[in-house]
């Protein structure tokens, strides 16, 4: 019989017999029912698929044992008793004990919340891909879209990617078998602000993914209460050990004012439904060790019967953070989310939210955190209510002749206290005066529509937002002639470049608004500047000799505005003329000097880089205690050169291969002391 019969008779049965569905979250739940990989599903790796198979019970260790004797690697968990597998294409799951097996179709890897947020044309999104997925292919899927726009962040997980464009280009990425979750981007991560990444709660089985909401708690079946013990096996050298001890069980009272549960302090760390809270070092007893500071905070196992006693329940911190109470790494605030964990709560979609996969400081569980919560456990009796955030705005006028508008309404619900702040699609923003009744005198307005966007928050970061539009009509007079500058790198009309690329920067301004910055050079490179009451156009290549760069302003009216450089570029010669023979230095004192020399990267900017070209150009300097002998550079392709010039250094054209490319550039002084910068360029 072959595989895919196999699973469906499988499937039958377990209908038939009412054994457990998959618990996923609630747009997912029952519906992963189809047979596996769909015709046209999309593959980067055409040998390999991504499964769910589902046992009728906890399996044993023989039962995961058989599929992965058939080649079979174990990813993730999925309640009730699935896993997320990967496998060669050839490998079957004929004859193996299983309830179900099969694939998420592509609508149901996109998180429901995004009907929670504003539907922009361009929306930023978090992709999650499987735990086995190279990320250079992950990078790849993406940018094969033309679409989308991949976003940088040191704070993302390992398999996480923060991506920005339009919905029908995400839905689109739903459909490749390396993708398993799609879901909102918090504003801070868009924005740069530093935040907490949370891996997942785990398991003896593996982690679980974003699409799982919550895996069981303790109360057993229905909505019952639990009654639960802590215990503390070692705390942190960082704070003082009432104090710690004070915050973390403030965490957990701040789960019981919304659930039926009681914590109990305890002596006995290895007691049956007991939390145990420890503080570790890299490895420090099981099979998860830590990173060293600032990486991965804590970690915490799901309850019994996922994990076995002892171990159920258990809260890990990573004892190398440095701790604080009441500003990062606030204690409070990551005890918070691990509790939700050992109470059996996965990862919410919505940002703001506790249980959020990336966090700040907060100060309180938000009603999406609070409505988990109740899903597994009784509320208390008489409390554990809280009205969700709400805004009014009260409708505006929908046109105005004046060039501002005001703004009032109303905010409520929530938790703590609200504020009101305001933005507009032309770049205003500001905050209203009042919360619970708020005004916002003097909104500025351009010509034609304006979308005014008010948005409340509370404490907790939750956040209700309402946009208005008001119409501007145009003035009979024509319309104004906007201003532009040219700051950077000179204002005086000429600049002369040993660099092989320039960036030009400076203002533009217009009473209607400035629509957009373009450049183009003489040579016949154009391009877009980025922003535009101040704007910058990024790196220009350049060819010795002499280029105009136009800088062109277009208004919202539709006039523009032009100004021009001219920059003189000289390469530094490959063969320069041997400068005249330097004073013999004095002899190095005792301890020989060791001080690398400082290296920089000024052309391209950053530490990633995505191109079309066949090669690139470096430039920089390199400074040190003793003369710089020689600037090389590299590739992982294995091509590797010499720049010109030492201080003053220049690579004009290093080749690059379709894909991934890391270009590492070396300085080396002459006692022989050397650093170097790395550099990705993603060539599409």
């Amino acid at each position: 019989m072959d595989h895919w019969r196999w699973s469906w008779l499988l499937l039958l049965a377990a209908v038939a017999t009412a054994q457990p569905t998959l618990q996923l979250k609630p747009h997912l739940a029952g519906k992963a029912t189809r047979l596996p990989v769909s015709p046209g599903e999309e593959k980067r790796r055409s040998n390999r698929r991504h499964l769910i198979v589902q046992f009728p019970h906890l399996p044993q260790a023989e039962e995961l044992k058989s599929l992965t004797d058939r080649g079979y690697r174990i990813l993730q968990y999925l309640p009730e008793f699935a896993y997320v597998v990967a496998a060669p294409d050839w490998v079957t799951l004929d004859r193996l004990p299983l309830q179900w097996s099969g694939a998420l179709k592509a609508g149901e890897k996109i998180s429901p919340a995004f009907g929670l947020v504003a539907d922009l044309d361009n929306r930023f999104a978090l992709l999650e891909f499987y735990p086995d997925v190279d990320m250079n292919d992950a990078r790849a899927i993406v940018l094969q879209t033309e679409t989308l726009r991949i976003q940088e962040n040191p704070d993302l997980l390992e398999h996480h990617l923060l991506v920005q464009g339009p919905p029908d280009a995400l839905s689109a990425l739903a459909s490749w078998d390396e993708v398993a979750y799609i879901f909102p981007a918090a504003d801070d991560l868009v924005e740069g602000v530093p935040m907490n990444a949370c891996a997942g709660a785990l398991t003896e089985h593996g982690q679980v993914g974003q699409s799982v909401a919550k895996v069981g708690g303790w109360g057993g079946p229905g909505l019952t209460g639990a009654d639960l013990q802590y215990a503390f096996y070692s705390l942190t050298d960082k704070l003082p050990a009432d104090s710690a001890k004070d915050e973390i069980v403030r965490a957990f009272s701040e789960w019981a004012r919304y659930a039926k549960l009681t914590f109990t302090p305890s002596e006995d760390t290895k007691a049956n439904r007991t939390l145990s809270v420890l503080f570790g070092s890299r490895g420090h007893g099981d099979q998860f060790p830590f990173d060293g500071p600032g990486g991965v905070l804590a970690h915490t196992f799901y309850p019994y019967p996922l994990n076995q006693e002892p171990l159920a329940g258990d809260m890990h911190f990573d004892a190398d953070e440095n701790w604080h109470i009441g500003a990062d790494v606030d204690l409070f605030s990551v005890a918070l989310h691990e509790t939700g964990h050992a109470l059996g709560l996965g990862h919410s979609d919505r940002p703001g939210a506790v249980m959020y996969p990336y966090y700040r400081r907060v100060a309180a569980l938000t009603p999406e955190d609070i409505g988990a919560v109740q899903t597994l456990y009784a509320a208390p009796d008489g409390t554990g209510t809280v009205s969700p955030l709400s805004l009014i705005v009260q409708a505006p006028a929908a046109t105005a002749t004046g060039s501002t508008a005001s703004l009032s309404g109303s905010a409520s619900g929530g938790t703590g206290a609200i504020r009101v702040t305001w933005t507009t699609g032309a770049g205003g923003a500001g905050a209203a005066t009042g919360s619970q009744a708020w005004f916002i005198p003097a909104i500025p307005l351009i010509f034609g529509t304006n979308g005014i966007t008010v948005t409340a928050t509370d404490d907790a970061q939750s956040k209700a937002t309402q946009t208005v539009q008001i119409t501007r009509p145009p003035t009979a007079k024509p319309p104004s002639v906007p201003s532009l500058s040219i700051a950077s790198p000179t204002a005086n009309g000429t600049y002369s470049a040993t660099s092989p690329s320039v960036t030009l920067s400076g203002t533009a301004a217009d009473e209607g608004g400035i629509a957009g910055i373009a450049w183009n050079t003489s040579k016949g490179r154009v391009g877009q500047a980025s922003g535009t009451l101040t704007w910058s156009t990024g790196p220009i290549p350049l060819d010795p000799g002499t280029t105009t760069v136009t800088v062109t302003a277009k208004a919202v009216s539709g006039v523009t505005v032009a100004q021009s450089l001219q920059v003189v570029y000289s390469p530094v010669p490959v063969n320069p003329a041997p400068p005249p023979p330097a004073p013999i230095p004095p002899p190095a004192p005792p301890g020989n000097d060791t001080t690398p020399p400082s290296l920089v990267i000024v052309a391209p900017p950053g530490s990633y880089q995505a191109t079309s070209t066949a090669a690139i150009a470096f430039s920089g300097t390199a400074k040190g205690n003793r003369p710089v002998a020689s600037v090389t550079w590299s590739t992982s392709n294995g091509d590797s050169g010499t720049a010109a010039g030492t201080e003053s250094w220049s690579a004009a054209a290093i080749p690059l291969l379709v894909g991934s490319n890391t270009v590492t550039i070396r300085a080396k002084d002459t006692a022989g002391n050397a650093s170097w910068r790395s550099v990705t360029v993603v060539r599409r």
